[in-house]
């Protein structure tokens, strides 16, 4: 099973961050000198619930209700499937049963988060997931009730991986405006990465049955992602004039213009942090890099010229924020608190500047796209105290404030890299 937006993107930096930086101190005061916070005034996250995402994702194609009721259709067509109640005469072996019975409470809880999504786009996305965990369970019943074999759903799934292949090579990077063919082909690139990836669907400990589940996940999640690119394609096409050209040279000419620009800067790195005292603001500059030394490839070598040309605007972005988080170290900040006024006062100043950054940019579709990214640092964060009780002490709030300044120094930073990027693309 698929973990959640929140969780894997949370866990990124959290898990890191707090095994690295949960035992340190105050500068100049031990732990017991220092007051405990209380976490009433901290961000409430309920549990099962995830944080909203300050900037949601969008992309700037007309994503029509009809198609969002397809992803609808097909979701609980899948859940017919399944009886009413999953007991122990259906399947007996209960750690099994409990595999099937959380799989099609997901999707469900997908259906329900897809009405209440902010855009379009992070409906089809919460479609996408319930597609996905609806399959999973239909199939694990399948196996009780027909039969289901690994070498049928193997066969499907070559059949759409190989589908989605044609689709990839034969795909056209028509446009006008540059910055909005760049958004657009960047989600249509994504969406064929996923449904070609060829992941080996691994034999489950749970026997058979999940297996077969985890087969019928995997082809769910293809043909999924090979849908919504197709339609995105097709939506995207039809609101462009007749006659209009290609900007596939214009799109592999900016990605390599900022790739150039990246390795320029690399060299203007700080050095990773090596002090015995790991602390935020050590923290912060090893995120920060390690955004950077991760995404580097994907810019020249990734999944696409569209998707080159975000993830390098995006790490010029991130670029900048390393040069203003080691200002504010020079500074002399420390990145701690003493009360959760003080924890909100970080967070507030990471929303304002997301959206201020969305406000002044000069090209919003691909400005949304960097800030999106980065408002996960928020949700993160949000979900990390969320989890926390009663009091605590200062250093259990260290991971989420320097997710909170992550994203404030990345918004920050964004018009300046999307400007960089607008002239890379030769729409200034």
């Amino acid at each position: 099973m698929r973990d959640s937006a929140v969780t894997r993107r949370g866990f990124l930096s959290l898990v890191g961050a707090g095994a690295l930086a949960g035992c340190s101190t105050l500068e100049n005061a031990t732990e017991e000198d220092v007051p405990e916070i209380n976490t009433y005034g901290l961000p409430d996250i309920e549990d099962g619930e995830e944080p909203a995402t300050p900037v949601p994702p969008t992309v700037p194609v007309d994503i029509e209700a009809a198609y969002l009721d397809e992803g609808r259709s097909r979701t609980t067509e899948l859940l017919s499937t399944l009886p009413t109640a999953l007991g122990p005469d259906d399947i007996p072996n209960g750690h099994v049963r409990g595999h099937l019975t959380t799989a099609a409470a997901d999707a469900r809880s997908n259906l329900d988060e897809a009405l209440r999504s902010p855009t379009d786009l992070s409906a089809l996305q919460s479609l996408r997931q319930a597609r996905e965990h609806a399959r999973y369970a239909a199939e694990g019943w399948a196996f009780v009730t027909e039969g289901r074999t690994v070498p049928e759903l193997r066969e499907q799934r070559s059949e759409v991986v190989s589908t989605a292949r044609s689709v990839r090579e034969g795909h056209e990077y028509v446009g006008e405006d540059p910055v909005r063919a760049t958004v657009v082909h960047a989600v249509i690139e994504e969406a064929l990465e996923q449904a070609t990836e060829e992941d080996r669907v691994h034999t489950s400990h749970g026997g058979t049955l999940l297996t077969i589940a985890g087969w019928g996940e995997a082809i769910e999640t293809a043909q999924a992602h090979l849908d919504d690119a197709r339609y995105l394609d097709a939506q995207y096409t039809a609101s462009l004039p007749s006659d209009t050209g290609s900007v596939e040279s214009a799109l592999r000419s900016a990605r390599e213009t900022l790739g150039t620009a990246l390795r320029e800067r690399q060299s203007q790195l700080p050095p990773e942090p090596t002090a015995d005292d790991w602390g935020p603001r050590e923290e912060l500059i090893h995120d920060l890099r390690w955004r950077v030394d991760d995404g580097r490839e994907t810019v020249v070598a990734g999944v696409g010229p569209a998707a080159g040309v975000v993830d390098g605007t995006r790490l010029l972005a991130t670029h900048g924020a390393i040069d203003r988080a080691q200002q504010r170290i020079d500074d002399g900040e420390r990145f701690r608190v003493e009360s959760a006024e003080a924890v909100m006062e970080y967070r507030q100043t990471a929303l304002d500047a997301l959206q201020t950054a969305l406000a002044e940019s000069s090209a919003t579709p691909l400005s949304r796209a960097v800030l999106s990214d980065a408002s996960y640092s928020v949700v993160s964060a949000d979900w990390e105290l969320g989890r926390l009780d009663g009091t605590v002490r200062p250093t259990r709030i260290d991971d989420a404030i320097v997710s909170y300044v992550i994203a404030t120094t990345i918004a920050r930073a964004t018009p300046a890299a999307v400007d960089r990027a607008v002239e890379a693309l030769g729409a200034a």
